[in-house]
């Protein structure tokens, strides 16, 4: 018998890598949100708890169940089982965790992992593009332009990311 987690993630679900500049440098950061109608909160708490990661965001309308962050993505990750997904969400999954190991494993902080994962995403919800989406092309352009730079000191972005990841850990262990 087909799960009804499965049923829920193919049709409100998704599976995102937000990209984006921040003081002249970019970010990378895998996301998965189901947002349903508040009234059936209750189903988001259960699946927090069946997860183990993430968060309620509410408001007057709606209620969302976010896991963000690659830590708390990676755990979410490892406990779907994507032969259970009959739509194209089983390609987005397959192509979000494609990217995951990449993040995980610091690809993002390079160039050419950069890229890679920028077309991962392009890949991904094709038909939901935001008005406002930046493609790989888009980033290609802007690192040819000198507004992304990938500086030479690989180990010391690692590093930063490394304690970043802690601190987020830490920050959505309290909020708990």
């Amino acid at each position: 018998m087909w799960d009804w987690k499965y049923c829920l993630i193919e049709l409100k679900g998704s599976f995102l890598i937000n990209i984006g500049l921040r003081n002249n440098k970019f970010f990378v950061e895998p996301v998965f949100i189901l947002k349903i109608e508040k009234e059936a909160l209750s189903i988001l708490e259960f699946l927090k708890k069946e997860f183990g990661v993430g968060n309620i965001v509410e408001n007057k309308k709606y209620a969302s169940y976010i896991v963000r962050g690659i830590n708390d993505c990676l755990v979410f990750a490892s406990k779907i089982d994507e032969r259970k997904f009959l739509t194209s969400k089983k390609k987005d999954f397959s192509l979000w965790k494609i990217a995951l190991e990449k993040i995980k494993n610091f690809e993002h902080l390079k160039k050419e992992g950069f890229l890679s994962i920028c077309e991962i995403r392009d890949r991904m919800n094709l038909e939901k593009k935001r008005k406002n989406y930046k493609s790989k092309k888009y980033f290609e352009k802007l690192i040819e332009k000198g507004g992304i730079k990938f500086e030479n000191n690989f180990e010391k972005r690692k590093k930063i990311a490394e304690n970043l990841r802690k601190t987020y850990s830490l920050r959505n262990l309290r909020m708990e």
